[in-house]
């Protein structure tokens, strides 16, 4: 019998939100190569570059990793440089949800988590689709219900064995 069990539930960005962020540099280099022919063809640099800036943000939104549990919130983000921000969920004072109109569509919203600790660090999860986020928080609260449920046996436990032992020295 596990008494503490230990879930971490990991998630990305959306999908839609990888489109949503990438798509005008590709419809910017989609758009760039007819020039190349009818202009010039040292056109193909700056057509390059944009790729390049595409494949980046691609990939550097695809490097975000977002993990709730219920003893962390956990934020790593780089490609060369990872970084990574985790706060205990005590920790945290607020909670701000943005979301554009485009975003709502989308079904996916940025959420900012502020702590209430003395260096007042704040993280935002990227692009975040809603049903995986109320799934990820919903396991958590389960998880820490049956956390309580077990410390409560467990101090009955003790109570039992206090009184037994209380009996017996006697």
């Amino acid at each position: 019998m596990n008494l503490f069990p230990f879930a971490m539930v990991p998630f990305r960005p959306s999908t839609a939100y990888l489109l949503l962020r990438t798509a005008p540099w590709w419809i910017l280099y989609y758009f760039s190569i007819p020039p190349i022919f009818l202009i010039h063809p040292m056109l193909i640099i700056a057509n390059l570059l944009i790729l390049m800036v595409f494949f980046y943000r691609f990939f550097l939104l695809c490097s975000e990793l977002y993990i709730v549990s219920p003893d962390m919130l956990m934020v790593s983000t780089g490609l060369a440089n990872k970084t990574v921000k985790w706060l205990d969920p005590l920790q945290v004072k607020e909670f701000k949800v943005q979301q554009t109109r485009l975003m709502r569509y989308f079904k996916v919203s940025h959420v900012t988590v502020i702590s209430e600790d003395d260096i007042n660090m704040s993280f935002t999860l990227k692009g975040i689709d809603l049903n995986t986020l109320t799934e990820a928080l919903r396991l958590t609260v389960d998880l820490l219900k049956v956390r309580q449920e077990h410390v409560k046996l467990l101090t009955k436990l003790i109570e039992l064995a206090d009184s037994i032992n209380a009996h017996h020295g006697k």
